[in-house]
């Protein structure tokens, strides 16, 4: 009972943290690179310098603080090979990539709320990688929750009054490399003999392959340094530095998010965190409704209120499982350790 004492602050100040930075992040972003507000007009070249800055920081960790998060030279174990690194580490961080590039533009078509309506469609992409990859086992009851939940964000989609269909389909595409992205992820952080028992290992070795993909379609899509020459953000040495200073403080709120991502992956699973991170896009559409003004019709509110629904069936059958599991195993201690999990889920 010690053990479960010890671990549960910890599950939720990580879910805590996860929650505000992921949630700061979409502010950021839509302040940043929206039409209407910053309009900064480069989401590619602003990813690949998140995804540059994630590395740099995550090196300086591993280099600084091997005991804590680089498990081989700490002597924890773990090695990552060339064709580990290609079959397993690449994939995830092409997924990464795609996902993160594509979420960012879409946010200078659509609105913050119409963007967290689309994003919460990535329940249903976790769950269908999660089966693919034997991550879940299918449940009735859990297809029938995420349904529940995919006619919510049906019916949000259907009340829409600013669609675009350009910024529709990035952000669509962006959910499903978001439940790909998590389910690679969740293999790489359970595969401690790769040596990525952490976080901070996991991005320090994708974030190379993430900061290419991102440079290279920022060239080719954005041509970031002819748009230089002409943006009013850098008419002057002056404004440059601090749209810089803006765009590498985005960053810090990614890694921040990202860390905090991984670690609930490898501690609840992918389905968990997708399906009760719910929870927190509802908080974001409030918050882009006094931010930026954004409008809800009846519709838009019905789909949250489904949404809603969805959330609390699935914490419901999620403690009702881990009773069963509990007092079936005769594991009383895992009866201790489930408001943990349960709390974990609910705090997201």
């Amino acid at each position: 009972m010690a053990v479960s004492r010890t671990k549960r602050p910890m599950s939720l100040s990580t879910s805590e943290a996860w929650y505000f930075f992921s949630t700061a992040l979409s502010i950021y972003n839509k302040n940043l690179m929206g039409k209407n507000n910053w309009n900064f007009n480069l989401p590619l070249f602003v990813s690949s310098i998140h995804a540059g800055l994630h590395f740099v920081i995550t090196a300086c960790l591993m280099h600084f603080f091997p005991d804590d998060f680089d498990a081989t030279r700490s002597g924890r174990g773990g090695r990552i090979t060339m064709h580990s690194y290609v079959t397993q580490v690449v994939p995830c961080a092409v997924a990464a990539a795609l996902e993160i590039c594509m979420a960012n533009a879409s946010l200078m078509y659509i609105t913050l709320s119409f963007y967290t309506m689309i994003k919460s469609s990535t329940p249903i992409w976790v769950l269908i990688f999660a089966f693919f990859f034997r991550l879940e086992k299918p449940r009735m009851s859990l297809i029938l929750i995420i349904g529940v939940i995919v006619i919510g964000v049906i019916l949000t989609v259907a009340g829409e009054t600013q669609f675009d269909m350009t910024g529709f389909i990035l952000v669509l595409f962006a959910a499903v490399m978001s439940g790909l992205r998590w389910s690679l992820t969740q293999m790489l952080l359970q595969k401690d003999q790769l040596g990525m028992d952490n976080p901070v290992a996991t991005l320090y070795y994708i974030s190379p392959i993430m900061f290419a993909i991102m440079s290279l379609l920022s060239l080719v899509i954005e041509d970031p340094f002819v748009q230089f020459a002409s943006s009013e953000f850098f008419d002057d040495f002056r404004s440059g530095v601090f749209i810089m200073m803006m765009v590498g403080g985005g960053g810090f709120l990614a890694f921040a998010m990202t860390v905090a991502e991984f670690k609930l992956i490898k501690n609840t699973g992918t389905v968990t965190l997708s399906v009760a991170g719910i929870s927190k896009e509802i908080v974001v559409i409030s918050l882009s409704m006094l931010i930026f003004g954004d409008r809800l019709t009846f519709v838009n509110l019905l789909g949250l209120l489904v949404s809603i629904g969805g959330i609390m069936a699935y914490n419901y059958e999620k403690v009702k499982k881990l009773q069963q599991n509990a007092l079936g195993s005769g594991d009383y201690e895992a009866l201790g350790t489930m408001g943990r999990h349960h709390k974990s889920d609910n705090t997201d």
